[in-house]
């Protein structure tokens, strides 16, 4: 029995020896015995690399955040809420003439949130005002107290109070606007903490599809962060309702900026300010527009030194080289450059021996491309100093000098001038006073054509108080026809010392009345 199981053991044994045996050999035999060098190369082969990791940020962070958790962080504490009172015409109705007489610039393009998040129109009132509050958004650039924001939030502020993203508020006051690039600089009397002041970017190395962060205080919600990209840069001539900055260079994003967010900062995705949010376009979805940081921060630091921004004048009106233009003057498509329409007399540019018809190809050195350019590069000249500029006249190269004087100046002769040349005449009798009816007004009210004068004032210790109304159009004093001004100061210049009550003929909610009125 003992050797039975001793036999039984030795067999399996055998068995068990053999199978491992095979088993081992098949394995070397299916894989006919590939250990080569390269097998043992292969532990020393790097795994592979993306080549774009070094250029992206990451999608959270360390402790799986957002990056533009971080951004929010750094960027909340240096944003502001802005209020201001402002004094506006408080009128009773609803009527054309309400909707033509609208005071704000900027009023539905810009950042009007009375309140409700909707643009409210106030008409202009000749009798009463009152005090409306708006909001807009500020970025705070220095621990003296000072805060960027947009000149037209401020513009027409009798009051303003900042209220910071911990709670505290104070009262502002303005230091320096400039209308020309919608830039304004306001101050608080506060010292503020390093981590409250915003870290300024470079908007000149912004490339089309770089991140941009958005954060203000739309429509009244305090605070807000959007996120798109840069859309679009050099954005110009945009067709602002009411007339915008003169200056634009805006960078355009789709960030959702909304009334409110006026002023706020745009912000790369290291929570640098590259711009700040000016302007949105109401019809359509996604399309802003913000005034680049350093456009800003130019005007900033002129204000800052001098109150004030001053700014350089040529006196010429360039304009854009079309295909016509370039074929008519033998420029080649490759060449870039403004075509000169005309030079003002007794301007810097005509001093300087520019010329209509002149291509201006060249300024101090540096090649002009458009007019947009053109304009900036003259403005952000000093008055006083001298530019050097290459142009094109009848085909042969020519350089001009010209000394720039200062535009402030220019322009403010130039507006009083215009006042003088076209401000409308104003006339009173019986009470009223009146001014000739334009194209406007016409319009407006509804009228068929510009005869009359209308009622701007009634004295309300004169004869026609009771009876005429302001808006009232004059189309016929005494049975004789007043088409303008002229007839107006005729007729009244021959009832000047009339006892008798005189009629009126006049045009009052687009119906004809008449009224007569005692002396």
């Amino acid at each position: 029995m003992t050797s039975l199981r001793g036999n039984i053991l030795r067999n399996f044994v055998v068995v068990a020896t053999l199978v491992v045996v095979g088993l081992a050999a098949g394995v070397l035999l299916t894989a006919r015995m590939d250990w080569t060098p390269a097998s043992v190369a292969q532990q020393n082969v790097a795994p592979p690399v993306n080549r774009y990791a070094a250029n992206v940020a990451p999608y959270t962070t360390p402790s799986g955040e957002s990056p533009f958790v971080a951004v929010a962080k750094r960027v909340g504490p240096t944003v502001v809420n802005i209020t201001v009172d402002e004094r506006v015409a408080q009128s009773g109705g609803s009527d054309p003439m309400e909707q033509f007489f609208q005071d704000s610039p900027f009023w539905e393009f810009f950042h009007r949130n009375n309140g409700g998040g909707q643009a409210t129109p106030q008409p202009r009132s000749r009798q009463r005002s009152m005090h409306v509050p708006a909001t807009g958004s500020g970025i705070i650039i220095g621990r003296e107290g000072y805060i960027l924001t947009n000149n037209h939030v401020v513009a027409d502020a009798d009051k303003i109070t900042v209220r910071t993203q911990s709670g505290k508020e104070y009262k502002a006051t303005v230091v320096g606007k400039d209308p020309d690039t919608d830039v304004a600089l306001i101050k608080v009397e506060h010292s503020f903490e390093p981590e409250e002041v915003a870290l300024i970017g470079n908007s000149d190395s912004l490339q089309v599809g770089d991140w941009s962060i958005a954060m203000g205080n739309p429509l009244g919600l305090d605070w807000t962060l959007t996120v798109g990209v840069i859309s679009a840069k050099g954005r110009s001539n945009l067709a602002i309702q009411g007339g915008g900055p003169s200056y634009q260079n805006f960078i355009q994003t789709d960030a959702s900026i909304n009334f409110g967010n006026s002023g706020g900062p745009l912000c790369n995705i290291h929570g640098e300010v590259i711009a700040m949010n000016s302007a949105i376009n109401p019809s359509g979805q996604g399309i802003g527009f913000a005034i680049p940081i350093n456009l800003a921060m130019r005007v900033v630091d002129q204000i800052r030194t001098h109150g004030s921004v001053t700014r350089g004048y040529l006196g010429i009106l360039p304009r854009e080289l079309t295909p016509d233009l370039r074929s008519a003057l033998g420029i080649t498509d490759g060449d870039a450059g403004v075509f000169v329409e005309r030079v003002d007399k007794g301007t810097p540019a005509e001093k300087g021996g520019l010329k209509a018809g002149d291509v201006i190809t060249e300024l101090n050195g540096k090649k002009i491309n458009d007019v947009t350019q053109f304009r900036m590069a003259v403005a952000d000249e000093p008055p006083g100093s001298k530019i050097a500029m290459h142009v094109l006249r009848d085909g042969k190269p020519e350089d001009v000098t010209a000394t720039l004087g200062d535009r402030s100046k220019m322009a403010a002769n130039l507006e009083n001038k215009d006042k003088e040349e076209s401000a409308p005449a104003k006339d009173s009798w019986m009470g009223v006073k009146v001014e000739p009816v334009t194209d406007q007004l016409a319009k407006a009210l509804e009228l068929d054509g510009t005869e009359g004068v209308i009622i701007t004032e009634v004295d309300p210790d004169g004869p026609a108080n009771g009876k005429l109304q302001e808006r009232d159009v004059i189309i016929e004093i005494d049975r004789k026809p007043v088409n303008d001004i002229g007839d107006f100061r005729k007729v009244s210049s021959d009832l000047k010392s009339t006892k008798k009550a005189v009629l009126f003929r006049i045009i009052r909610n687009g119906q004809k009345t008449f009224e007569a009125i005692e002396p």
